[in-house]
């Protein structure tokens, strides 16, 4: 088995669900270890270990997701635009912007600039307190499901941007984070299954699935701690620290390399 892809799928579960950008870690890692990003099989490995990881976030919210009917209906509402916004334009800007190590950097630091001033200025005025709400509306559901189409631009973070989206909807911090990854699960399920689809050819060449079992549950074993840690600590969960790490990842980058 090869130790770089089972460590990729160690970082897939502790970062998909992060706002930190999983698709940077991963081309970071690849790039210090030379993983071929552009291979078949490589494509088609990752694809299989993110749904390992979805399936942890599944079981701890699946009993949530289908007992709270507005929950549900909510996510609904999430997932229309950025699907049909990821449908329409995903292919377009793949291929524009794939790639990209300055607008990767750039959209990293971005983001960690508003979640600093989130935590640091946003969340301490009292108007903005006093206007926290602990559902959301279908009309704050529909603008985060716009925020997170922002997502096909690499480095942005799908979970950054709805996070940021919710919390300027004045939507409590630890419930428009939980909601964000709960709104991973149909929005991520569907785009995996959607490029497996399209990648169907690699089955025929796969002898052996040896190695993609162990990264699914590597994937699924990171993935399950990191949300289970996450989920016991959300009204403690700081966004300066995701904020100085992006600011920090985006340096190492840079350096590495742009």
């Amino acid at each position: 088995m090869n130790i770089h892809l089972l460590l990729i799928s160690i970082l897939e579960g502790f970062t998909e669900f992060l706002p930190i950008s999983s698709t940077a870690h991963l081309i970071i890692f690849s790039k210090l270890t030379h993983v071929d990003l552009t291979d078949m099989y490589i494509k088609f490995y990752l694809l299989f270990i993110q749904l390992g990881a979805l399936l942890a976030g599944a079981s701890l919210f699946a009993k949530k997701i289908f007992t709270d009917k507005k929950l549900f209906i909510n996510i609904i509402v999430s997932f229309i635009p950025s699907a049909i916004i990821g449908f329409i334009f995903y292919k377009m800007f793949k291929k524009l912007l794939e790639g990209n190590i300055l607008l990767m950097a750039s959209m990293l630091i971005i983001g960690g600039i508003i979640f600093i001033y989130i935590e640091k200025v946003f969340l301490k005025k009292e108007i903005n307190i006093q206007k926290q709400k602990d559902t959301l509306t279908t009309k704050d559901a529909f603008i985060v499901g716009l925020a997170q189409a922002v997502a096909i631009i690499p480095g942005v973070s799908r979970s950054g941007a709805t996070i940021i989206a919710g919390v300027f909807r004045n939507i409590k911090k630890s419930v428009i984070i939980e909601y964000t990854f709960i709104l991973a699960l149909p929005t991520l399920g569907a785009a995996v299954l959607y490029d497996a689809f399209k990648s169907r050819e690699i089955f025929s060449m796969i002898y052996g699935y040896g190695e993609l079992m162990s990264g699914f549950v590597l994937a699924f074993i990171s993935g399950y701690i990191t949300l289970f840690i996450l989920r016991k600590y959300l009204t403690r969960i700081s966004l300066t620290f995701f904020g100085w790490y992006r600011i920090l990842l985006a340096i190492v980058i840079l350096i590495a390399l742009y």
